[in-house]
């Protein structure tokens, strides 16, 4: 058995995907919405819960930051690669790793948005 706990946040930002097909989209913006998911398999202290809110909110906040009200493409690490939902998602996951840590608890998927339908997840 597991326990998954989800959050939510957004940033702003532009984009243009390079080499689409075959060559630069024009700039364009977004109101991205991320969600994460995190698992456990216990419930801690007395508190009961798989791991804190506010903190994995606030951690996700900080990584969201860097990009949000920015054109992706002169950010890194999207001034090198692709700012893809596909790799927004993967450099989510990677920054978050650097700065949350709950022992027993794992980041299970990153789901990056573009629009309210469109969406690429990364599942970790």
């Amino acid at each position: 058995m597991k326990y998954q706990v989800l959050i939510e946040g957004g940033f702003s930002s532009a984009h243009a995907l390079r080499h689409y097909y075959g060559k630069t989209e024009p700039v364009h913006g977004h109101n991205y919405k991320v969600q994460v998911v995190v698992e456990g398999k216990r419930l801690k202290n007395k508190v009961e819960y798989v791991t804190d809110f506010v903190a994995l909110k606030n951690a996700l906040q900080r990584v969201l930051e860097t990009m949000n009200y920015t054109d992706l493409n002169k950010t890194p690490p999207f001034d090198r690669i692709n700012p893809s939902a596909e790799n927004i998602s993967f450099y989510i996951a990677t920054s978050l790793k650097k700065i949350w840590r709950d022992p027993g608890v794992r980041i299970a998927s990153v789901t990056v948005w573009e629009t309210p339908d469109c969406a690429a997840r990364l599942i970790l």
